[in-house]
């Protein structure tokens, strides 16, 4: 038995880039207090997909997976005094899961597109809001 992926993507970082671009933003980031810090993360939540790596005796194929996506996003500042609530982006406009109660009724931030992406429109309307 052996570990086998059913597929797999490579790629190349200039690491040197990447240092020099950290290097200015720290030089950014010290201009300002922690509590004006922003950090914003955001994760894709695949939550029907396989996985594509599994423990077999012989190669793996693939399958299918469904397309369901949540786009997820988390703020606060630098010391943590200040935190946005949860964002979620989705694709249905109206989730039966939301029982006809909208999201700010259940504590948290939601819209839908096309895709469930994060858009530039989206996360100004999250920020400033």
């Amino acid at each position: 038995l052996k570990e086998h992926c059913r597929h797999g993507e490579a790629g190349s970082v200039d690491i040197e880039a990447v240092t020099r671009e950290w290097e200015r933003i720290k030089k950014l980031y010290a201009e300002y207090p922690p509590e004006d810090n922003l950090n914003f993360d955001e994760l894709g939540l695949f939550g029907f997909t396989p996985p594509d790596c599994g423990i077999a005796s012989k190669q793996i194929f693939g399958k299918k997976s469904n397309k369901f996506q949540i786009t997820v996003g988390f703020m606060c500042n630098a010391t943590g005094t200040e935190k946005w609530p949860v964002f979620y982006i989705g694709k249905l406009k109206q989730p039966r899961c939301f029982h006809k109660r909208t999201p700010e009724q259940h504590g948290f931030w939601y819209h839908n597109n096309k895709t469930a992406w994060m858009t530039s429109v989206l996360f100004e309307q999250y920020v400033f809001n």
